[in-house]
């Protein structure tokens, strides 16, 4: 690594941040299907034109926008991720990604003390309504095509209740309703979740067989019965006490010979990879008040614990892994 490695590792920052607060603005959907000049541009978010032209440039320099001779106009990669009406839209995810900027932000002082400020992180979820939305829309926009393809991966033959723990959008839980039509999937998650999930299940293929049950996974009744439990991005989020509290109860809601399938971002023995696990520690660092990533090894040992026994990890070649681990 020479020292231009690490001077635009540094300046990484600069190119994200315009881009994400472009995303906030609006400026991807205020062109969406026009171009427009920097004024009209600006009028159209709420900005002032002699800002909108100079962080407009360096977003054509980026390839994210085009400029013609009417103005600016979104390139290939915008009309296709960040206009709201494209079937790919990815913007809800964006947004979210922009909100952890704060958590972040406050990095030195996390590192110094080991703990994410408390005034803004006694919580699993954003504190507001608006926050909320755009989380559990972002991981809809991370899931759509990765649950149908995870989900042709598990043991769901015969199974005929499956929880969704920590459901999210729901998408999951369509893609098991759809895999195996003879399951009742419960999709579990706190209120505010569910709310989102719920409007975006009603309608879609499964969405009969999709029960919704409101909650907090740590002290709530989960239900009982379950041959699959799919434990998806959750456990990263919890300190190490309250983890094995809910593979204990994760047990006990589910019948022998039961699967649970934990899909997160496991790290290698080593601990420092793959790059995204160990980056993705940080963020767990700086963003909740005990979580972190952990490996294969760490968490087979956790569910042994408990009544499992860890029988497959599953690499599908994202960022995330699955353990899978039968109730003894």
């Amino acid at each position: 690594m020479t020292f231009e490695d690490l001077r635009l590792l540094a300046s990484g920052f600069q190119p994200s941040k315009l881009f994400l607060t472009a995303v906030d603005l609006g400026v991807f959907e205020s062109l969406a299907g026009s171009e427009r000049s920097a004024a009209e541009l600006a009028a159209a978010i709420g900005a002032e034109s002699r800002a909108t032209e100079i962080a407009c440039n360096a977003l054509v320099a980026m390839g994210i926008l085009e400029l013609g001779e009417g103005g600016y106009r979104n390139a290939e990669v915008a009309r296709r991720f960040l206009d709201p009406a494209a079937p790919e839209y990815r913007g809800s995810f964006l947004k979210h990604l922009h909100a952890t900027w704060e958590d972040w932000d406050a990095l030195e002082d996390t590192w110094r003390t080991g703990r994410a400020p408390a005034t803004r992180k006694n919580q699993r979820l954003p504190s507001s309504m608006e926050g909320v939305r755009h989380f559990i829309l972002g991981m809809e926009n991370l899931t759509r095509e990765l649950a149908p393809k995870l989900a042709a991966r598990l043991p769901l033959v015969g199974v005929t209740k499956v929880l969704d723990l920590g459901g999210g959008p729901g998408n999951y839980s369509l893609a098991f309703a759809q895999r195996e039509p003879a399951a009742e999937v419960v999709h579990f998650d706190l209120p505010d979740p569910s709310t989102v999930a719920r409007g975006f299940v009603a309608g879609k293929p499964g969405a009969e067989r999709v029960v919704f049950l409101e909650g907090d996974f740590l002290t709530s009744p989960l239900g009982e019965g379950y041959g699959l439990v799919w434990a998806s991005q959750i456990l990263h989020a919890l300190g190490e006490v309250e983890l094995r509290r809910l593979l204990e109860r994760i047990a006990a809601a589910m019948v022998q010979g039961g699967v649970l399938a934990i899909h997160d971002h496991f790290l290698n023995p080593d601990k420092v990879s793959p790059l995204p696990a160990a980056l993705f520690g940080v963020h767990m660092l700086a963003a909740t008040r005990g979580g972190r990533t952990h490996s294969f090894e760490e968490m087979e040992g956790w569910v042994d614990g408990v009544g499992f026994t860890p029988e497959q990890r599953i690499d599908y070649g994202g960022a995330s892994r699955v353990l899978l681990a039968r109730k003894r």
